[in-house]
């Protein structure tokens, strides 16, 4: 496995735009996802200005379309990956193998590491990487604390910050928090010499940890977007959600892949982040931006493991009632929805490596290395339908998910110890 702890140069928003459009638009369909470069083919303005004629224009949508089902054929057959930070052009989204990964750090020895969790969102991911951190802290003798805010929103953030930095840790392992929340807190901790690791964040838009431990959901968002590409041919209305403050959304990606396909259409709104745990307000506001943007056949999702019944509910009393919500992140709802067939497909990665990666973070730091940069992490991520979806329980989805790549495997020699049954046994 690669040691990697550089940080890559970041490309503007405009640049990566164009190098995904030469990479996703060209004349002819890719022939392989692996043997594809950045540059993608030759660029093709008139599909990026609309100045095509009709005919060229229905070829550089078909091929569009083309390129989207075979990154959907090989994601299908085996994870893909890429960088984990941002847009990537389709050159960059290649099969991914555990060593593509940075190489795990050695174990720190002779000091007991004292980590505290933080979280402020009471369902879904956080409370379950918390767990997670917790059963595998243990085994590798270190004392993990949870702080849970007492309320999800952003003084609840502050204070449970400000509480585990009295508490006196090494380190502090903030479980989707956004920066901005609580940067009072991060100055102070890096003043106190208390080292602060993101889960479900990225430094270019979230700037303040120490330490970043990014899900790879742009690609993930691209996937989603080359499905709705495919399932359309070429011809979907989309709308995507997002909150703000949440840099991790990446909804940019899968907006940026859309408007490569010049024969559909789509248009981001952001909701309230309090808006996806109160399903009441979500259904409301799902239910009125659907009807402000009639003819919408899809509806992407911000998080797969924030409540979904609302939005399924104002589908369900909208005048379409075909439009189909799509999402990542297999979390147990998630699944569940796919396996009844509410949902076509989730795209992932291992929500369990997350926190493996967070510690080794924490290991890193600890031991006065520098941390990875968040860029340098290469996931594998995946989609599931309704007929290879597994039971819609945590212990069932990781299983599965290291049944098909083991991530784990590597890091388990590096430390020394076995963490399989220790993280199959969270379920919450």
């Amino acid at each position: 496995m690669k040691d990697i702890g550089v940080r890559y140069p970041l490309r503007t928003r405009s640049a990566r735009r164009n190098t995904l459009m030469q990479a996703l638009i060209g004349s002819t369909a890719l022939a392989a996802l692996a043997a594809c470069s950045s540059s993608g083919g030759t660029s093709t303005s008139q599909a990026s200005t609309g100045a095509a004629t009709s005919s060229s224009n229905g070829g550089v949508v078909a091929a569009y379309v083309s390129q989207s089902q075979q990154l959907l054929n090989t994601a299908a057959k085996a994870a893909v990956t890429g960088p984990s930070v941002g847009t990537a052009p389709l050159g960059e989204i290649v099969p991914w193998s555990a060593s593509a990964m940075p190489a795990p750090s050695a174990l720190a020895t002779g000091k007991t590491i004292r980590v505290d969790v933080v979280y402020t969102y009471p369902v879904g991911s956080p409370p379950y990487l918390a767990h997670l951190i917790q059963a595998i802290g243990a085994k590798l003798n270190w004392k993990i604390k949870v702080f849970q805010a007492a309320s999800p929103t952003q003084q609840g953030a502050l204070t449970v910050m400000q509480q585990a930095i009295l508490d006196k840790p090494n380190a502090i392992i903030a479980a989707v928090v956004p920066a901005p929340y609580v940067m009072q807190a991060l100055q102070q901790a890096k003043a106190e010499g208390i080292y602060t690791v993101a889960i479900h964040a990225d430094e270019p838009s979230d700037p303040g940890y120490d330490a970043y431990v990014p899900e790879g959901e742009g690609i993930q968002k691209e996937i989603l977007g080359a499905w709705i590409v495919a399932n359309s041919g070429g011809k979907g209305k989309t709308l995507l959600v997002s909150a703000p403050g949440f840099a991790d959304a990446d909804v940019p990606a899968a907006a940026q892949f859309l408007q490569g396909c010049s024969g559909c259409s789509s248009k981001t709104v952001q909701f309230n982040p309090n808006v996806f745990l109160d399903p009441t307000a979500e259904q409301s506001n799902i239910a009125a931006t659907l009807t402000a943007n009639p003819g919408t056949q899809y509806l992407l999702w911000a998080e797969g493991a924030v409540p979904l019944q609302g939005a399924l509910n104002a589908i369900q009393q909208s005048a379409d009632k075909t439009v189909q919500l799509v999402m990542n992140t297999a979390a147990p709802q998630s699944i569940q929805l796919l396996k009844a067939g509410q949902v076509p497909m989730v795209v992932h990665s291992p929500e369990a490596m997350l926190a493996v990666l967070a510690l080794d973070q924490v290991n890193r730091l600890v031991q006065g290395q520098k941390a990875l940069a968040g860029d340098a992490f290469r996931l594998p991520i995946t989609y599931w339908t309704k007929d290879n979806a597994p039971d819609p329980t945590y212990s069932a989805i990781t299983a599965a998910q290291l049944k098909e790549n083991d991530w784990l495997a590597p890091y388990e020699k590096a430390w020394g110890v076995s963490l399989k049954d220790a993280i199959l046994s969270v379920n919450s």
